[in-house]
């Protein structure tokens, strides 16, 4: 009994969309979709916000690819593609999964030394910290220069090695980290040792995560490269020294 009163306050959660401080907003749940899933779309990509300053990202229903919103402008890469190249959304797209928040003014700071992704996280918080952002509460960033084991992903749709749909986790725990197989979605694995671009992420705070993010995770992030004609959801990476962290001024 308690399961099922668990599930349908997720369900609930995942219907709808939530305004959150700095102009955070999402819609879909990790968790439900995970219990459920359902990979049914929760908003047409049509009705987002994609005035300039709106950065966000997200999956596609049914999981058959990513999408990625830079400085208003929303992009797709289909799991069908076999380079993970991004096009602009058809009419009639949806997603499953989706946050972004609209940024007035951006804070930057200088990452020293090439970092990992652990460490980066604790960068990244820290700075955060030091900005006076509310480390409980969602908030957008970005990053900007070179990384290197860049390894990201775009899903499918079809059914994995491990059978069955519903879940688009990411990092190690998510089922996919580094190439792992995802038992719950196929997907195309892409393996750049140096790379230079933009990572758009999403901080969970604790507020949402295992609902923007996966469950124990607070970090949901995206790849585009510097042409912005590739992109996808990452799985692992090092930030090298002389990238710029990117975050939202409170």
């Amino acid at each position: 009994m308690k399961k099922k009163l668990i599930l349908a306050s997720i369900a609930l959660a995942g219907t709808l969309a939530w305004a959150q401080p700095m102009g955070f907003k999402h819609y879909g749940h990790f968790m439900h979709m995970m219990h459920t899933g359902e990979t049914a779309g929760q908003v047409q990509l049509s009705k987002l916000d994609t005035a300039s300053g709106v950065w966000g990202v997200g999956a596609l229903a049914d999981l058959k690819g990513e999408i990625i919103q830079v400085d208003g402008k929303l992009l797709i890469s289909l799991g069908s593609d076999a380079q993970g190249k991004v096009n602009p959304p058809k009419s009639n797209d949806s997603a499953v999964l989706w946050a972004s928040a609209k940024v007035h003014q951006w804070l930057s700071v200088k990452v020293p030394s090439d970092m990992s992704q652990a460490q980066f996280e604790t960068f990244a918080k820290e700075q955060a910290k030091a900005q006076k952002l509310d480390l409980e509460q969602p908030f957008v960033f970005r990053v900007s220069g070179d990384y290197a084991h860049l390894i990201w992903h775009v899903v499918t749709g079809e059914k994995s090695a491990g059978g069955g749909h519903g879940a688009h986790g990411h990092g190690a725990q998510g089922g996919h980290g580094g190439g792992h197989a995802n038992q719950q979605s196929g997907m195309k694995v892409f393996r750049n040792p140096q790379a230079n671009g933009q990572l758009i992420g999403v901080y969970s705070g604790a507020k949402l995560e295992g609902i923007v993010s996966h469950q124990g995770e607070r970090f949901h992030v995206h790849y585009i490269d510097k042409d912005m004609t590739v992109s996808g959801h990452v799985d692992q990476y090092t930030v090298r020294a002389g990238a710029t962290l990117w975050l939202p001024k409170n």
